[in-house]
């Protein structure tokens, strides 16, 4: 074999080795690591759903919709005793500046909005669409469709999915 040969072939043989065990690397790590994020996942939504309506409920497992929505996923139902005390709705989107997921919660089964809480903010102005948008218009001292906040489009994009969620809401009502 000329030399030419020989140097390709150790070449590729010494990278395939690298990428096997990478692979390798990569493939243990979820294994270790896959239920984890799973049930953080789930303790995040927990969290957030007590953050809109407060301790000492319940919530069902999560309920699928029969319409598909471009960011609702699907919604629980919060109850505190016997009495439905709302819905919230997992919704997940993205835009050229990142994805975001939240849970927006509505009181009872009527659509009047209760509040937001994030599941996960990877927009590129994340602080901003936070302290200027979700902060205040949880506290009510934002109006929804004012989105003019300094993280315009991430703003747009929340506004969006609680419009679907409102949408979904009225679906919720005759199940």
């Amino acid at each position: 074999m000329d030399k030419t040969k020989k140097h390709y072939m150790i070449t590729a043989i010494t990278l395939g080795c690298i990428a096997a065990v990478a692979g390798g690397i990569i493939g243990l790590t979820n294994m270790i690591t896959k239920d984890r994020i799973i049930q953080n996942e789930k303790n995040k939504i927990n969290q957030g759903i007590t953050a809109i309506y407060g301790d000492n409920i319940t919530v069902s497992e999560e309920k699928s919709l029969s319409n598909t929505y471009k960011y609702v996923q699907y919604y629980y139902e919060v109850k505190k005793g016997d009495e439905l005390v709302g819905q919230v709705f997992r919704t997940s989107g993205s835009n050229m500046y990142g994805k975001i997921s939240l849970m927006v919660g509505f009181t009872g089964s009527s659509q009047v909005f209760k509040g937001l809480s994030i599941v996960t903010n990877e927009q590129t102005y994340a602080t901003t669409l936070v302290d200027n948008y979700i902060i205040p218009l949880n506290a009510g001292e934002r109006d929804l469709s004012d989105v003019s906040c300094g993280a315009t489009y991430g703003a747009k994009l929340v506004r969006d999915m609680v419009n679907e969620a409102t949408e979904a809401v009225g679906e919720t009502m005759y199940d």
